[in-house]
């Protein structure tokens, strides 16, 4: 069965991000438990600066499940990533990635994703074939990490506007067989979706055998429900490929924070009942 988590912004964060809350984890916490999300994605840059310990204790405390940790922030403030401009590994954005694979392995349970988006970096436009080979050995010297503390990776196609390279699904899916590891898979997100690929619902149902996390918010950038996006046929489509892992929502806190967030849920619960699972490692 599918659940639903809201992202929620740490406290190492400067700048906005793409969720109703930011900050404050025990307020973030108690409003989504009481909206009735099943639990909550972090987006993080540096966990040095969180206090691992007091966040597992709040999700239990709240009875949230962590669905993924996403890493946007670390290029987004910080400017680090995994290739740089050159079509090299940056050791420096190697390193931090490292560290919060440690930090979700040393705090929550075994499997949970950490999500390469926008801190795969930039590469070079003007070297693709370098630029790709070096995304493959800095994904695949990450992976091997990760694989032996237990946690998964999720790339993430991402479109034009945003990123050079791995703009659709398929290039997404290509990247996860170069790579070649059992922790490295999708994160699929329906905005990016919507924008790079073909057919959202073709898409989904040819990465079936890699996608592990989605992000959904509607074509605006808002709650779902308040564009053209149909997530009746979105979800129907995730339930016919049997995923059974969580959805979590990646939008503008529209019109106000409280608002985006119970507005999403109330959309997402048409088609998405209230259950209970266990989350598994595939």
């Amino acid at each position: 069965m599918i659940k639903i988590a809201s992202m929620v912004g740490t406290p190492d964060l400067e700048a906005p991000t793409l969720a109703p809350y930011s900050g404050n984890l025990r307020e973030a916490f108690s409003k989504v438990a009481e909206l009735g999300y099943d639990g909550v994605e972090f987006m993080t840059k540096n966990p040095a600066l969180l206090n691992g310990q007091e966040i597992r204790r709040l999700l239990g405390e709240f009875r949230l499940e962590l669905s993924q940790i996403c890493t946007g922030h670390v290029w987004g403030e910080d400017k680090l990533g995994l290739v740089d401009s050159r079509a090299e590994l940056s050791r420096e954005g190697m390193a931090r990635m490292k560290e919060i694979v440690d930090f979700t392995a040393a705090y929550f349970e075994p499997g949970i994703p950490v999500n390469i988006g926008r801190s795969r970096g930039p590469g070079d436009p003007a070297q693709p074939e370098k630029s790709l080979a070096a995304y493959e050995a800095a994904f695949r010297e990450l992976a091997d990490y990760a694989l032996l503390k237990k946690v998964r990776l999720t790339l993430e196609p991402i479109t034009a506007t945003v990123a050079k390279f791995i703009l659709t699904t398929q290039d997404g899916i290509e990247m996860c067989r170069r790579v070649n590891r059992p922790n490295f898979g999708l994160m699929l997100d329906v905005y990016h979706m919507n924008i790079e690929d073909v057919d959202i619902y073709q898409s989904f149902r040819d990465a079936r055998e890699y996608c592990w996390h989605v992000h959904v918010c509607d074509n605006n950038r808002k709650w779902p429900g308040s564009a053209h996006l149909d997530f009746e046929k979105i979800i129907a489509t995730l339930n016919e490929i049997g995923y059974d892992s969580f959805i979590g929502t990646e939008m503008l806190p529209w019109p106000d924070p409280d608002t985006s967030a119970r507005a999403a849920i109330e959309h997402l619960r048409r088609f998405i009942p209230k259950g209970s699972f266990k989350t598994r490692w595939r």
